[in-house]
């Protein structure tokens, strides 16, 4: 039996050496290629998860009526003036004039300004400025979700203002800034932005809900 190898078999041990030290780079790379793709693909579920929460609450504090149950479209103090409510009618331009359908509030309610009700978490307004930590935690065994990385979401809503005149049988003027705060209008921006903690490595993902109320259930009736 040999005792010792020989030199062709040191010198492929050497080319192998080599080429697996010269690959380290391009997996360390790779490595955090990945990770980076990891954090943003969390980063958009945890803002697009917060996004969905935010829109099922009401549009404004005074949109849901609870005497009749459901939400109305609002006055909106400096909005569109071609978009007012009619105060004999209850009704605004578009609207359907029928039963169960949507309408202005009767009693002439109006939008209130962004954070107006102290944040009693009722409507999509009370999440402004509102900071939640995601943290990496036991997953399965905890009993909650198991994140990657540590995260911080950060949401913020305001009024949008839109440029259009809603007249037209045609809008092709419409022009919208998201980030207007001055005036009450008809849309709001939901901005939920997503850090890392550590880098501050981020992103924000935007939705908008409009002033449109919804419609009345219609009454039960028995099978025939």
């Amino acid at each position: 039996m040999r005792s010792a190898m020989s030199m062709i078999e040191l010198i492929f041990a050497i080319v192998i050496m080599g080429i697996a030290v010269m690959s380290l780079p391009l997996i360390l790379t790779q490595v955090q290629t990945n990770d980076a793709f990891t954090l943003r693909q969390e980063a958009i579920l945890a803002a697009k998860t917060k996004i969905g929460e935010i829109l099922t609450y009401e549009w404004d504090e005074n949109s849901y009526d609870a005497t009749s149950q459901h939400s109305f479209v609002l006055n909106t103090a400096n909005g569109d003036a071609e978009l007012n409510c009619n105060a004999a009618t209850f009704l605004r331009l578009g609207h359907i004039s029928s039963d169960y359908r949507r309408k202005c509030s009767t009693a002439g309610a109006s939008a209130s300004a962004i954070g107006a009700d102290g944040g009693d978490l009722d409507d999509i307004d009370d999440f402004n400025t509102q900071a939640n930590a995601l943290t990496v935690t036991a997953g399965e065994n905890a009993g909650v979700l198991d994140y990657i990385f540590n995260l911080t979401l950060t949401t913020t809503v305001n009024y949008a203002a839109d440029a259009a005149d809603y007249t037209l049988q045609t809008i092709n003027n419409f022009v919208l800034s998201p980030d207007d705060t001055g005036t009450r209008t008809n849309i709001k921006t939901i901005s939920v932005s997503v850090t890392d903690g550590v880098n501050a490595n981020g992103m924000t993902l935007r939705a908008f809900a409009c002033n449109i109320g919804d419609n009345i259930f219609l009454p039960s009736r028995p099978y025939q």
